[in-house]
């Protein structure tokens, strides 16, 4: 399996609001739920050109922002040219993947349910997190197979998780505990569950999406078993 590999699944999990098409890559209206749902991206996750791009660029700027583009780790025609542009990288993130059923596990009792639509004490405990009303607009606008997973420790509300499927991949998305009850093994639970539902739905494979520079957040999905496949960052365009 390769990064781009996973991009359906992204595009199915976490779904633009309306795009359109401009030669070969894909501008989405701006939105406010965040770079994966806003950034230009070619269309063909496993293309690498430069084909439009000052098109591309001039149908961003009349949305009245600046240029933004997601690029993948093999597309280097694409990073050598918005570069040479003026682009600042950042945001590096690696794509990770687990056969779902290596790390499904029923959780202990009163720990983790899957639940959708999500609870109110969960859009708190992501609004904490600042995961915002917008992102949770992208969760509703996915069709296919989701759930979320709300997860308790120590008798309290603690943790909240978005999951959703394409195909026989699931991506899991925007896992967030409370602060003052992390490093209690919720998280580890959280992901065993959603793996459990992955391969109850039919899935074989989870996925998720993390920063470089999450070191914790590297460290759990390290220690459960993910695996990177690829990786992507964002291209911006540098104020003159």
């Amino acid at each position: 399996m390769r990064g781009a590999d996973l991009f359906p699944v992204l595009a199915a999990t976490w779904p633009q609001r309306t795009f359109a098409e401009v030669g070969p890559f894909v501008v989405p209206e701006p939105d406010a739920g965040g770079n994966r749902v806003s950034a230009a991206r070619l269309s063909d996750a496993s293309g690498d050109t430069v084909e439009a791009l000052d098109v591309v660029e001039a149908a961003m700027e009349v949305q009245g922002r600046a240029p933004l583009f997601q690029v993948l780790d093999h597309q280097s025609t694409l990073e050598g040219a918005l570069g040479a542009r003026g682009y600042i990288a950042r945001d590096h993130t690696d794509i990770l993947v687990v056969e779902a059923k290596a790390l499904a596990k029923v959780p202990p009792p009163v720990t983790a349910f899957d639940i959708w639509p999500p609870l109110a004490i969960q859009v708190e405990l992501w609004a904490e997190g600042g995961i915002d009303a917008a992102r949770l607009g992208v969760m509703h606008r996915a069709i296919g197979p989701k759930t979320s997973v709300f997860g308790r420790i120590k008798d309290q509300p603690a943790g909240a998780a978005y999951v959703a499927m394409d195909g026989d991949i699931a991506m899991l998305h925007a896992l967030e505990i409370t602060p003052h009850l992390r490093r209690n093994g919720l998280a580890a639970i959280m992901m065993e569950a959603a793996a459990d539902w992955a391969v109850q739905n039919g899935a074989a494979w989870l996925s998720v999406l993390v920063t470089q520079e999450n070191a914790a957040a590297q460290g759990l999905y390290a220690s459960l078993g993910l695996k990177p496949v690829g990786s992507y960052h964002y291209r911006e365009k540098r104020e003159p």
